[in-house]
C-alpha cells in the first residue's frame, strides 16, 4: 500500500474513508473524512542514507577553507535543526558579505505514455521535474558573524536555524518508487568581498531525508515541533607538544631503577604494591629489547589430580 504523498501545490496519493447512510423516502447521506497512511521510518529501509555524509569540508583554491554541516541526514518531518558553517579565508582582505540558506525539495515523477501518443511520437514515458524552496533566509554581515578567536579575521563561525514547515500541503516527506521520488537538499551560498573585482560566491548543497513519525503527527492531523538541539562531536582533540608530553606508564618499576641494559622485575611481588616512578621512565624500552636483556623468571608448580 502506497502512503499519503501530497504536496506542495498537488496531491499525489491519497485516501478518504466514506460512510453512507440508505434512507427510503429520503436522499442517501454520505460523509467522507480524509485518511492519511505512511509508511514507518526504519533504519534498515534508509541504509542509503544513514551513509550519507552530512557536512562539507572543501578548500576553494588558495581563498578560504570552509565547513559545512548539519546534525543529521535524517530529520522527522516539521523539525527544527541547526547549521553550522566555519568559514576560514587564506588571504587578507577577504570579508563575509551575506549568507543564504535554502531549502529544495525537488519533485521527478513519471507515468506510462497513452497508446495514442505512444504510438505517434514513439514515447513510452512521461516525465516531470519540479522544485520547492520550502525555506529561504538570507543573513547579512551584521547578523550571521559570530568570531571565535579576538581576531575576526582568522576564522568565522556561523550557527542559523532551519525550521521545516508544519503545513502538510506545503512539504512532503521523501519518496522513493517507480513512479515518484521526492528529494530534498539544504543549499547554501556565501557571499565573499575581497576576491577580486565585484561580489564573489560559494555554492553547496547537503542532501538530507525529510520521514514521517508517530511522535510528529497528533491525533487531529496537526504536525508537532520537534527540536534537534545539536551536534555529535567527535572531536579529538591533538597531541601535546613534545616538549609538554608524559612519560609512558605502562612498565611497572620495581625496587631497583630501569636502566638500559638490564630490566629486574620481582615476580613474586604483588602487582598491587608495585609503585610506578615516572620520572625515571624516559623512554619505555623495546619489547625485543626487554625480553633479550633480562628474561622473565617464574616459579610453576604443578598439581595432579588422581
Amino acid at each position: 500500500m502506497l502512503e499519503t504523498i501530497p504536496g506542495p501545490e498537488t496531491n499525489y496519493h491519497s485516501y478518504q474513508v466514506h460512510a453512507m447512510i440508505e434512507r427510503r423516502l429520503n436522499r442517501n447521506i454520505v460523509v467522507s473524512e480524509p485518511l492519511r497512511i505512511y509508511k514507518r521510518f526504519s533504519v534498515e529501509e534508509s541504509l542509503n542514507w544513514m551513509s550519507a555524509l552530512n557536512s562539507i569540508d572543501k578548500q576553494w583554491d588558495n581563498v578560504a577553507q570552509y565547513s559545512i554541516s548539519i546534525p543529521d541526514v535524517n530529520i522527522p518531518f516539521g523539525a527544527t535543526f541547526p547549521m553550522k558553517l566555519r568559514f576560514a579565508p587564506l588571504s587578507k582582505g577577504i570579508k563575509l558579505h551575506a549568507l543564504t540558506i535554502d531549502v529544495i525539495e525537488q519533485h521527478e515523477v513519471k507515468i506510462s505514455a497513452p497508446a495514442a501518443y505512444s504510438a505517434q511520437f514513439n514515447v513510452h514515458f512521461l516525465s516531470s521535474k519540479r522544485e520547492h524552496i520550502i525555506f529561504n533566509e538570507r543573513h547579512n554581515l551584521d547578523d550571521c558573524i559570530a568570531p571565535e578567536s579576538e581576531e575576526p579575521d582568522l576564522e568565522w563561525c556561523i550557527t542559523k536555524t532551519i525550521s521545516l514547515p508544519q503545513d502538510l500541503a506545503a512539504c512532503t516527506q521523501d519518496v522513493s518508487s517507480k513512479m515518484m521520488t521526492i528529494k530534498h537538499q539544504v543549499a547554501f551560498t556565501v557571499e565573499l568581498l575581497g576576491v577580486g573585482k565585484g561580489l564573489s560566491m560559494i555554492k553547496g548543497t547537503i542532501p538530507f531525508n525529510i520521514y514521517m513519525s508517530p511522535h510528529v503527527i497528533s491525533e487531529h492531523g496537526t504536525v508537532r515541533r520537534v527540536h534537534i538541539d545539536g551536534f555529535h562531536d567527535d572531536y579529538v582533540p591533538p597531541p601535546p607538544l613534545y616538549s609538554k608530553h608524559q612519560n609512558d606508564l605502562l612498565l611497572p618499576m620495581g625496587e631497583c631503577p630501569l636502566n638500559t641494559k638490564t630490566l629486574r622485575l620481582h615476580c613474586e611481588q604483588s602487582l598491587d604494591n608495585i609503585f610506578f616512578n615516572s620520572a625515571a621512565l624516559d623512554c619505555a624500552p623495546s619489547y625485543e629489547t626487554v625480553i633479550q636483556n633480562q628474561p622473565l623468571i617464574a616459579n610453576y608448580t604443578q598439581t595432579t589430580y588422581s
